[in-house]
């Protein structure tokens, strides 16, 4: 009876001291890079064929750092992610995504002032 109590005791306890490992299933921080710099190449190049093509370029990107943040966000992987990778994991996932939205933007504006100068210098 009393190793019953004791494996009872153990199966109960023994899991809330147990370590998961999580960040092997999230990317690296090289990786998280990578995208931004793909991320903003493929934008550019879009926006010089068509802006709609553009619009469907900045679908991927943005659904990959959205997910990124959920998860870094969300209130049983976040802990976890601070505990194993520290608090650089994070600000580097904030960074890479505030990098790639001012990539996008400085393209935006690139092509409207390009554009604009080219009609005004040939009026």
């Amino acid at each position: 009876m009393l190793n019953k109590i004791v494996f009872v005791a153990a199966c109960c306890f023994l899991p809330l001291c147990a370590h998961a490992e999580v960040l092997d299933k999230f990317p690296q921080i090289q990786g998280m890079w990578l995208h931004v710099a793909l991320g903003v190449l493929f934008a550019g190049v879009a926006l010089r064929i068509h802006w709609s093509v553009f619009v469907l370029a900045l679908v991927y990107p943005a659904l990959w750092f959205v997910s990124l943040l959920m998860e870094v966000h969300s209130f049983d992987l976040g802990p976890a992610i601070v505990a194993e990778a520290g608090q650089s994991y994070s600000m580097n996932a904030h960074a890479a995504a505030i990098v790639w939205l001012l990539g996008v933007v400085g393209l935006l504006i690139w092509k409207t002032r390009s554009k604009f100068f080219r009609t005004s210098t040939s009026a």
